[in-house]
């Protein structure tokens, strides 16, 4: 208790002071998601475990991440040097994503927001190294006005193959989408931050995700959509972690065979 008080402490502000004031019941939401936030290294291991993987898998999945330090390297280059792209963010909370994807090997997964294709890159990554799995990304738009690039302009060729691409509200696309796939191994919510989208995006996914499936939203602490979404499912509150923007939880069920990928 006393460290999870310390990270609110340290990454508390003069502006949350002020919104605690004008809405105390949006403070107490951004105080449950910063008493969750912990580091990268840190969150891994909880999602790891409650899969069921011990730290030799954790290992394994970082020294995989290492080795790919010139596919991060070029995703960098080529992100900064377009002025104007979105995705620096992203960049940072990438290798949770790519550990994640590692360990978790979902054979079907949705996202939604793309914009340059930062998150993309690192879960198709993921997907190449485990040998396994595709990810069926929605966007608004099919361009990005800002530095006139095509949406997904980031994912390189060689990883497109296990990739399915749409452009249009997610209000319209997901849940054909979903019906079409049935059920899904993980999700993850990065597209429009109101209450009403992202709440209706993940009750969306909800009946399609697996047992033992991981849901993820990125800008968690924007609004309260994601807290009240894990209420009225009656998600334990001890389930959920945030690391950097993102935060996540398994959905509760039964326990994943970590050796079933291997048969």
């Amino acid at each position: 208790m006393l460290n999870e008080c310390k990270n609110v402490v340290r990454t508390a502000r003069l502006s949350h002071l002020w919104n605690a004031l004008a809405d105390p019941s949006h403070a107490l939401e951004a105080f449950k998601y910063h008493y969750r936030r912990i580091d990268e290294k840190k969150y891994i291991a909880f999602f790891a475990e409650g899969l069921g993987y011990g730290a030799e898998d954790v290992r394994v999945a970082y020294q995989d991440f290492h080795a790919r330090e010139e596919v991060w390297a070029r995703l960098r280059r080529d992100l900064y040097s377009t002025p104007g792209s979105p995705g620096p963010q992203m960049i940072e909370d990438g290798p949770s994503l790519y550990l994640l994807v590692r360990l978790l090997k979902p054979s079907a997964m949705v996202e939604t927001g793309v914009a340059a294709g930062v998150s993309s890159c690192f879960i198709l990554q993921a997907m190449q190294d485990n040998n396994k799995g595709r990810l069926y990304s929605i966007e608004v738009t099919s361009r990005i006005e800002c530095c006139d690039k095509k949406t997904g302009w980031l994912v390189p060729d060689s990883l497109r193959h296990r990739w399915e691409f749409f452009i249009g509200d997610s209000k319209l696309v997901l849940g054909p989408l979903l019906d079409r796939l049935g059920k899904i191994d993980c999700f993850m919510h990065d597209s429009l931050h109101t209450y009403a989208h992202m709440y209706w995006e993940l009750s969306a996914v909800w009946p399609h995700l697996c047992p033992k499936g991981l849901l993820l939203a990125h800008d968690v602490g924007e609004n309260r959509a994601f807290f009240d979404f894990m209420r009225k499912n009656r998600v334990s509150w001890g389930s959920y972690r945030v690391s950097g923007l993102l935060g996540g939880f398994l959905k509760p069920g039964g326990k994943i065979d970590p050796d079933a990928s291997k048969k």
